[in-house]
């Protein structure tokens, strides 16, 4: 060992990683090529910006590119850039830790996944790494761009440590080579080495070099014309710049001259992930300025709602010294973002129009995002609000959806308003019942099964004048009086003695108790009073904030039900019946139950319990006091 050689400890974490990508996680092995590639174009992208900005570096007119070579007899494979390089303090923060928090537990959990696992080194930023599932070491000799630059030899076989000592490099960049195991000589093969590259790096944006032959396609694909470029094309670049392992479910390449000068090639993946659905902001779309890699991840290009599109935007009219720090800034990307983001939507529209059953599949993947959209995007509101898609009571399922403008062709000429009903899936709101009486008068009502919907329908107020309005709230215009038999319910006295009995032993509990017009075959349900909260909506504040307190609901009742009926006439026996009492509170918790607003369903059990034990009780004893005849009569 030279004098100047140094042996670094792995950090701890960082040995049970390499254990774990070495010997659990992947399942294609020659996907570490792919890695390392990426690595030295992120490298080179680097170098390009930074030669705009700073005129002092090594080998400022170097040839930007990759260099892929193997030696057979040697058993190691080399891949060579001309990036940027790296210092000593680079080497070890780069390849000495983890580069991303959570990355260790997350690899973990995905070891038994292994179905997923190949694009997740990718994702994390620890994709170096990958190269010890072919390599019995690795060697890496480097050079930043700085003038004045010491080259440093950085060398490791995985397996706890790794030696860092000074050499002699006159050019920049970084050069790896890699020591084979013996699972792994297959990938000394021009052959194998050409198709892994054309298969994960066919798009990278410079030159990949295999015996002096380039093997990817440099030319940037979002610059040349629709008719020199194959579906296959697109997929494979979509693959390339995603790391996603399917093909896209969409795609848009734009070439737009005015208002401003840009190219746009924008992927909708098949699938979104959790890290995207919750994110805050859209980072899926790369800059490029005249070519030139300018920022991955641009956060301006796109309205956090399309957060979910992955793509690269080039504009002729950026600078090239455009610095990172002013593009959040530049009034041309605002610009940008506002062409892009209409021609999407406007993309999304004729696809809805075009193909129901795909657009049917995209809504059901993206559908949150549009309603994200309708609340956050008001200059392009119009478009979101005729993209959304419901279930409702005319469909047969819940794979059904249909359009506001669907809805609305429908409407008689006396229906005002736009109904709708808010719950945790289409069979709860099946059972809802203030459901029944528009179900009776064959009024279709939406159902909001989604939990952005509440919000949704809380800025939206109306669509094309007729205004929104739950089936759940105490002002609906227009309810008429129920067809029925007027022997089979209450007269208007003894429906003020049920109300009354009701109010005195529900007290508080309830905002008010009045009779309904919408109930047909439940005895009573709860109802939010005029501007209340829903319920579903206010168990999702209960459930951010412990503390939130529900409010009181109006309790209808179903004054022809037999339930009220027979209370009723119990009621004119015997007010003081303490059966009475518990027919109210079981109707009470009953209603929370179907609201959902029930805190201990048990006590619901423990009150059903008691009622069976009363009723058995009651026919025991009416069996056993009463004749043939009568009992035949009760019977009946």
């Amino acid at each position: 060992m030279s004098d100047n050689k140094e042996v670094h400890e792995y950090q701890a974490e960082m040995q049970k990683l390499l254990d774990i990508l070495v010997h659990s996680l992947y399942t294609e092995r020659e996907i570490f090529l792919r890695e390392l590639i990426s690595n030295a174009s992120d490298a080179l992208s680097k170098i390009q910006f930074t030669t705009l900005t700073n005129p002092d570096i090594l080998d400022k007119d170097a040839t930007l590119d990759i260099k892929l070579s193997f030696d057979s007899e040697a058993k190691t494979l080399t891949i060579e850039d001309t990036g940027i390089g790296m210092t000593k303090e680079d080497l070890i923060n780069n390849l000495g830790t983890i580069a991303s928090s959570g990355t260790l537990k997350f690899l973990k959990e995905m070891q038994s996944n292994k179905e997923k696992a190949e694009n997740l080194i990718g994702q994390f930023g620890v994709g170096f790494y990958s190269v010890f599932m072919v390599a019995q070491k690795v060697v890496l000799e480097t050079r930043s761009y700085h003038l004045e630059g010491q080259g440093w030899r950085w060398s490791s076989g995985g397996s706890g440590n790794y030696e860092l000592e000074p050499i002699e490099k006159s050019n920049r960049g970084t050069k790896i080579t890699i020591h084979l195991n013996e699972e792994s000589e297959e990938y000394c093969s021009e052959f194998r080495m050409e198709n892994i590259v054309k298969k994960y790096s066919n798009y990278i944006p410079f030159p990949i070099l295999l015996k002096d032959k380039t093997v990817n396609k440099v030319k940037a694909l979002w610059t040349l014309s629709k008719q020199d470029i194959t579906k296959d094309d697109y997929e494979e670049f979509y693959k390339t710049l995603s790391h996603d392992f399917k093909a896209p479910f969409l795609y848009q390449h734009l070439s737009i001259d005015a208002p401003i000068q840009y190219y746009a090639l924008l992927f909708v993946p098949e699938e979104v992930s959790n890290d995207v659905l919750y994110a805050r902001e859209s980072t899926g779309v790369s800059l490029y300025a005249q070519r030139v890699f300018i920022q991955s991840e641009n956060k301006n290009l796109l309205p956090p709602y399309l957060r979910f599109i992955r793509g690269v935007v080039d504009s002729e009219d950026l600078p090239l010294n455009v610095s990172r720090e002013s593009i959040q800034h530049n009034a041309l990307l605002e610009k940008i973002k506002k062409s892009l983001t209409t021609r999407l939507l406007k993309e999304f529209q004729s696809l809805s129009e075009s193909n129901v059953e795909k657009f049917k599949t995209f809504w059901k993947t993206f559908g949150s995002f549009i309603k994200e959209g309708v609340s956050a995007d008001f200059p392009n509101r119009e478009r979101l609000v005729e993209l959304l898609r419901f279930n409702s009571s005319v469909h047969d399922s819940g794979d059904e959806l249909t359009s506001l403008p669907e809805y609305v062709s429908r409407m008689s000429e006396e229906q005002k308003e736009i109904y709708y009903v808010v719950g945790p899936s289409r069979e709860a709101v099946l059972h809802n019942p203030n459901l029944e009486y528009f179900k009776a008068n064959s009024l279709e009502v939406l159902f909001l099964v989604d939990h952005i919907d509440d919000f949704l329908m809380t800025d939206l107020r109306e669509y094309k004048g007729k205004s929104f309005k739950s089936i759940s709230q105490a002002d609906i215009e227009g309810l008429k009086d129920k067809d029925e038999d007027k022997s089979e319910t209450l007269s208007e006295e003894e429906s003020k003695s049920v109300i009354d009995f009701f109010q005195e032993k529900l007290g508080d509990k309830v905002a008010d108790v009045v009779v309904s017009k919408r109930l047909v075959g439940s005895p009573c349900s709860l109802i939010n009073p005029k501007d209340g909260m829903s319920s579903h909506m206010e168990k999702m504040m209960q459930a951010v904030n412990k503390d939130f307190q529900l409010s009181k609901k109006n309790l209808e009742i179903n004054m022809s039900h037999r339930i009220i009926r027979n209370m009723s006439n119990l009621l004119q026996e015997n007010a003081s019946n303490p059966f009475l009492e518990e027919c109210v509170q079981q109707l009470f918790n009953s209603a929370l139950l179907v609201e959902g607003l029930l805190d201990n369903p048990l006590e619901l059990l423990t009150h059903m319990y008691d009622f069976m034990g009363d009723s058995t009780e009651f026919r025991l004893k009416s069996s056993e006091s009463a004749t043939p005849e009568s009992a035949a009569e009760t019977k009946e």
